[in-house]
C-alpha cells in the first residue's frame, strides 16, 4: 500500500484478519514505510547504498515508532539518512557495525566466555577468567577485534621480565585460547594469537625448571604436618593435601557428596585433567575428615533450568561456607610456623616421590595422585588399579603416621568429631 501518509491516516490504519502486518509507504517520501502490526507501528526507512544496482538487496534502518515519531518527524529522520547515503555512507551497515563493537568490547566478552566455560562444564574456568581479567584489564573498553598479537604479547612478556614465568605461560595459553573463541563467534576475523607458543627453552632454563619445585624431606614433612593445626580448617585442608597428593582446588572444593565412605569420588568437573578420580580413604584420612564441622554450605547456580542448589564444602569456610580464600596468607604463615619454605603442590611432590621411595610401582604411584595415562597405555589398559593405589594410600599414611607423635592424632579429632555429632 502507498498512500500520502498524515497522523489521522496512521491512526486509521487496520491490519486484515490472518496478517501479522501490512507495510504503507509514504508517498511524499520514497523510501519511507510504516510496518503497522496488531499493536505496534513503526517506521523504517529502506534504501539502496550508493552505487550499488537494482540487483542489490535493499537494505533497510529503523526509525522509530510512532506516535512517538510523528509524521513530520519520520519524513526528516528518513532525509537525514538519505543525506548519508547521498555522501556515499550505508547507514545500516554503520549501525550493524556499532551493535558488533558493543558486543566485541573485552569486558563483556569475557563474560560471554565465562558464561560458555560454565556451560561446558570446564574444571579451570574460575582460575582461567582470573588469569584473563587481571592481565587484560587494560584492554576492558577494547573492540576484541583491534587487539594486536604484540599487545598481547607484550603482556606475556611483562610477566616473564617480572620473574613470572608460570603466569606468562598460563595467559599464553589462556589468551590464545579465548581468541580462537572469539574467532568461532565472528567477533575477530582470525586468532591473532595463532601459533603462539612458549619459546623454546635455552640450557640454562631447563637447568632452572629441574630446580623448580621439590619434595620435602621427611624432617621438614613431619614440621609443616605439626604446624598445620587441625582445629583450624586450612591446618585439616594441608594435612588432607599431604596424605592425598590431591591437587589444591580439588581438595579446597571437596564436598561431603563426594564422599563414598570408602572413597572419594572426585568428578570430571571437579578435576584438572576434565576425568574423574577415586581417592582412597584411610583410617588416617578418614579421622581429618572426621574433625570437619559440618557448615550451612553456600548456594551456587546448579544448572541454567535447576536455578540455585547448595554444596556443603569439607573444607569450607567457617564465615562464609563457601571455599577459602587468602592462600598467600595462609601458606606465609604456615611457611612461618613450620620453618620450611615449601608451595602446596610441593606437598603432592611429596607423596608422588614418597610413594617411589616406599617401593609402589610407577603406574600405580601415578594412578594415586590423579595423573593420566600415556595415550597409548591408556587406550588399551582399562584396569584403574583399585587395590593396588588402596595399597599405596594406606603405605604413604602410615609413612607420615610414623614421622609424627602419635598423641598429635588421637585427642583432637575425638573432641572435634564429637562436636560435629552434636551438631547434626
Amino acid at each position: 500500500m502507498k498512500i500520502k501518509l498524515n497522523d489521522a491516516v496512521c491512526g486509521s490504519l487496520e491490519v486484515p484478519a490472518g496478517r501479522a502486518e501490512i507495510l504503507v509507504w509514504d508517498e511524499v517520501l520514497p523510501g519511507l514505510v510504516m510496518r503497522v502490526g496488531q499493536r505496534r507501528r513503526a517506521w523504517a526507512y529502506v534504501y539502496r547504498p550508493a552505487g550499488a544496482g537494482r540487483s542489490s538487496a535493499p537494505q533497510k534502518i529503523g526509525l522509530g515508532v510512532w506516535p512517538t515519531l510523528n509524521v513530520k518527524a519520520a519524513r526528516e529522520a528518513a532525509r537525514v539518512e538519505a543525506g548519508k547515503i547521498a555522501k556515499g555512507e550505508d547507514p545500516a551497515a554503520a549501525r550493524r557495525e556499532a551493535k558488533r563493537v558493543q558486543a566485541a568490547r573485552l569486558a563483556g566478552v569475557l563474560e560471554d566466555y565465562e558464561g560458555d566455560l560454565a556451560r561446558r562444564g570446564v574444571a579451570a574456568a574460575k582460575m582461567t577468567m582470573s588469569t584473563l581479567r587481571r592481565n587484560l584489564s587494560v584492554f576492558a573498553s577494547r573492540d576484541v577485534a583491534t587487539l594486536t598479537r604484540n599487545e598481547i604479547v607484550r603482556r606475556v612478556e611483562n610477566l616473564e621480565a617480572d620473574g613470572k614465568p608460570g603466569a606468562a605461560a598460563e595467559l599464553r595459553k589462556h589468551a590464545r585460547t579465548l581468541f580462537e573463541w572469539t574467532t568461532s563467534r565472528g567477533l575477530t576475523p582470525f586468532n591473532v594469537l595463532a601459533g603462539l607458543r612458549r619459546p623454546r627453552e635455552t640450557r640454562a632454563q631447563r637447568i632452572e625448571q629441574a630446580e623448580y619445585g621439590r619434595a620435602l624431606s621427611d624432617d621438614e614433612l613431619r614440621a609443616v604436618w605439626l604446624a598445620a593445626d587441625i582445629e583450624t580448617t586450612f591446618g585439616r585442608y594441608l594435612r588432607a593435601l599431604i596424605l592425598t597428593g590431591a591437587r589444591r582446588s580439588e581438595m579446597s572444593r571437596l564436598e561431603w557428596a563426594m564422599d563414598k565412605g570408602d572413597r572419594l569420588v572426585l568428578p570430571s568437573s571437579h578435576t584438572k585433567q576434565g576425568r574423574a578420580h577415586e581417592i582412597p580413604v584411610t583410617a588416617e584420612l578418614r579421622a581429618i575428615l572426621a574433625a570437619c564441622p559440618l557448615v550451612a554450605g553456600e548456594s551456587v547456580p546448579a544448572s541454567p533450568k535447576s536455578g540455585k542448589t547448595t554444596r556443603r564444602l569439607v573444607f569450607a569456610s567457617s564465615k562464609s561456607g563457601g571455599e577459602m580464600s587468602g592462600w598467600t596468607q595462609l601458606v606465609a604463615k604456615l611457611r612461618a610456623a613450620s620453618g620450611v619454605d615449601f608451595t602446596l603442590h610441593d606437598l603432592r611432590r611429596t607423596m608422588r616421590s614418597g610413594l617411589s621411595r616406599l617401593g609402589v610401582d610407577h603406574d600405580t604411584a601415578e594412578l594415586a595422585i590423579g595423573h593420566q595415562r600415556d595415550d597409548l597405555v591408556r587406550r588399551y589398559n582399562k584396569d584403574d588399579c583399585w587395590p593396588a593405589r588402596i595399597a599405596a594410600a594406606e603405605r604413604w599414611a602410615k609413612h607420615v603416621g610414623s614421622l609424627v607423635p602419635p598423641e598429635d592424632q588421637s585427642s583432637v579429632v575425638i573432641r572435634l568429631s564429637t562436636k560435629r555429632e552434636a551438631g547434626r
